[in-house]
């Protein structure tokens, strides 16, 4: 009785939910005070495949989401990220009988790296993938080697685990286990640097011996191919590993296969090839199925990135969290996009909390940013993102503060070429940055 209750409780809170534009964790926290135990109640048809990871958890689990439902499978998803328990529950209970029956051929959950322990407490996943491990929100997260230690309390008997062979910090997950492994990586191409031009690289040192870890060549922060000349510690041989990039067209091969994807950035085409190895995997699709549904997947369903115009010029939102990896991404994009370019940067303040934290924004090698033509700052913590930038050695010539998001038509018009946002908090008050945006 209490597993139906909660799932009517759980289906009028969320319908409720979507009218007023609230959010879905609340239903599901909700019914879990209903029924402790409600997933564990929930009977599963289909397979259940957790994703997550530091970066790349929303767009990897969309693209899945769409790789298979193209191929005609039935799919659960928490597709906008509300990926704790609450979020999940809410997800798995609007899509289940009111017996508890949960008749998709896959529940594909995005869940956030700390809670995934509790989830698999009440759920046994037949799939995880982690995408990476990188340094996050420090009052959060603290360090990878902590996430690292909560996602191992996680692992359960009989999981296949997809897991990033260029990582040396996720690799971990596999010490010690019998689990089944499918091993991700990215080979070498134009973007590629032998030296890390990211403001952190947490893998200085081999995990296992304490050694400097050399690398053949750097992706981005502490992602590349490595070893330790010590021990042996090294990169993995890659199951599925995409090679041959072409930044200009969007395109590489995975395993041989040729796509051509959507979007441009190095950081997508890492998780392109981890949602093949993991559909391939879950599914015994033939690659090139995979693929041929890869190449219609549109980025812009996670509504963190878009493209409109603005004052007649071409405007890409590249919306990340506070997290100086997904930062140094962002930058690195804008860095090697054609002159002129104008880059608006929205500085805010911590999501929810509002924490006046602006540590992380000297992790992020803002000093890329030199030959950026443009930079336009504009949030609650404007003036913090100013000094990062004097002390990157930014012209400040180039530089303007924009104290209103209603005098951006007015700095604006002060620049040239395609225009470009990043922001540099948690999803704090951007939308107003991005209403007066979208009327220009």
């Amino acid at each position: 009785m209490r597993l139906f209750i909660a799932i009517c409780v759980c289906r009028v809170l969320y319908f409720v939910g979507r009218l007023i534009g609230k959010g879905t964790a609340k239903p599901g926290d909700i019914a879990r005070i209903i029924c402790p135990e409600v997933l564990k109640r929930l009977k599963f048809s289909g397979k259940v495949i957790c994703i997550t990871g530091t970066n790349g958890k929303t767009t990897t689990s969309n693209m899945v989401t769409h790789i298979l439902r193209e191929n005609g499978y039935s799919v659960i998803n928490n597709s906008f990220g509300s990926n704790m328990l609450g979020g999940i529950t809410t997800s798995l209970l609007t899509n289940c009988t009111f017996k508890g029956e949960v008749k998709a051929d896959f529940s594909v959950l995005e869940i956030d790296e700390r809670w995934l322990r509790f989830f698999v407490k009440e759920v046994t996943p037949d799939y995880v993938l982690l995408t990476n491990l990188l340094r996050d929100q420090i009052v959060r997260n603290c360090c990878p080697e902590i996430v690292l230690e909560k996602i191992k309390m996680g692992v359960t008997p009989g999981t296949t685990y997809i897991l990033n062979a260029q990582d040396p910090v996720s690799q971990q997950v596999s010490w010690g286990i019998d689990n089944p492994i499918v091993w991700f990586a990215l080979g070498e191409n134009e973007r590629s640097t032998k030296e890390c031009r990211s403001g952190t690289n947490d893998a200085k040192v081999c995990p296992k011996c304490m050694h400097n870890l050399s690398y053949n060549y750097y992706h981005y922060n502490h992602v590349g191919d490595f070893r330790c000349e010590n021990c042996g510690f090294e990169s993995p041989k890659a199951d599925y590993i995409g090679t041959d990039m072409n930044f200009d067209e969007a395109s590489l091969d995975i395993n041989g296969k040729p796509v051509k994807l959507t979007f441009d950035a190095t950081y997508f085409m890492f998780n392109a090839v981890a949602a093949a190895a993991l559909v391939c995997s879950a599914s015994g699709l033939e690659l090139e199925k995979v693929l041929a549904a890869a190449e219609t997947f549109d980025i812009g369903v996670t509504k963190r990135y878009e493209e409109i115009t603005v004052l007649g010029r071409r405007c890409q939102l590249i919306l990340t969290k506070q997290n100086p990896a997904s930062i140094d991404q962002s930058v690195d994009f804008v860095a090697d996009k054609e002159a002129p370019r104008t880059l608006i940067i929205i500085s805010n303040n911590m999501f929810h909390t509002e924490r006046k934290d602006v540590l992380f924004m000297y992790d992020v090698a803002y000093e890329n940013l030199k030959d950026v033509e443009h930079i336009i700052i504009v949030g609650k913590r404007r003036y913090d993102m100013a000094v990062r930038l004097k002390l990157a050695d930014i012209d400040m010539e180039r530089v303007q503060v924009c104290d209103r998001a209603e005098d951006l038509r007015s700095c604006l018009e002060k620049t040239a070429g395609n225009i470009y946002v990043m922001t540099s908090s948690v999803f704090s008050n951007e939308d107003n940055v991005l209403e007066e945006l979208k009327k220009l």
